[in-house]
């Protein structure tokens, strides 16, 4: 009768270890995966491929830049591709006047053009829209008046309001209130007026996630 090999019956264990070490890998990469930001996935996705893809955020900020071009808003309305989404930034000088949040009549027709630029996107991402203001105060501070806070939240509000009427889902979108908490870096206020940096604050940011 033939003698089995010593190691045989152990063979199995190698097996099992090869699995669970690939299943351990599998998960590592999964969770790196979960980390990582969709804009950076994006781009991951167009360096392995060589083209950008139409629905990426990058193609939609081209988009979006082409229309502000178009209507000859550079100065007013901004883009900027983050890891926390596009950000598409509205200088509340083109939409609100000052301590109001109600848009002006005027401004409500360029900016449902602007946002109808995402309404083809709406089903592919979610969408928040950020009120910010500049650190002066707004109102007297007392019990019952309305705040920085109250100002922020009003504006986003409003502009939330308008781009559910172009087409976004409500359920696709969320409003963020900031007050002036939330300080632009900088970089981006190098050279500026005191009263320029003011008024690059006071904005209100549609940020496609």
């Amino acid at each position: 009768m033939k003698r089995r090999s010593p190691g045989n019956e152990e063979g199995w264990l190698l097996s099992y270890a090869d699995l669970i070490t690939n299943l351990l890998i599998f998960f590592a990469m999964m969770l790196g995966a979960a980390e990582i930001s969709r804009t950076r996935m994006q781009e991951i996705a167009r360096e392995l491929s060589g083209e950008e893809q139409p629905e990426s955020l990058a193609s939609i900020q081209e988009q979006i830049e082409k229309r502000i071009e178009e209507e000859g808003l550079q100065d007013e309305i901004r883009t900027d591709l983050t890891d926390d989404g596009l950000k598409l930034s509205l200088n509340s000088g083109l939409v609100f006047d000052s301590g109001s949040a109600e848009i002006r009549p005027e401004q409500q027709g360029v900016l449902d053009r602007m946002l109808e630029t995402l309404v083809p996107y709406a089903q592919a991402y979610e969408f928040a829209v950020e009120g910010h203001t500049d650190s002066t105060p707004f109102g007297n501070g007392a019990p019952g008046t309305r705040t920085n806070w109250d100002l922020s939240s009003d504006r986003a509000n409003a502009v939330r309001s308008r781009l559910q009427a172009v087409g976004v889902d409500h359920e696709r979108i969320r409003i963020e209130g900031y007050a002036d908490t939330v300080a632009l870096p900088e970089s981006e206020l190098a050279g500026l007026s005191d009263e320029e940096r003011l008024a690059r604050h006071r904005r209100v940011v549609v940020r496609v996630y």
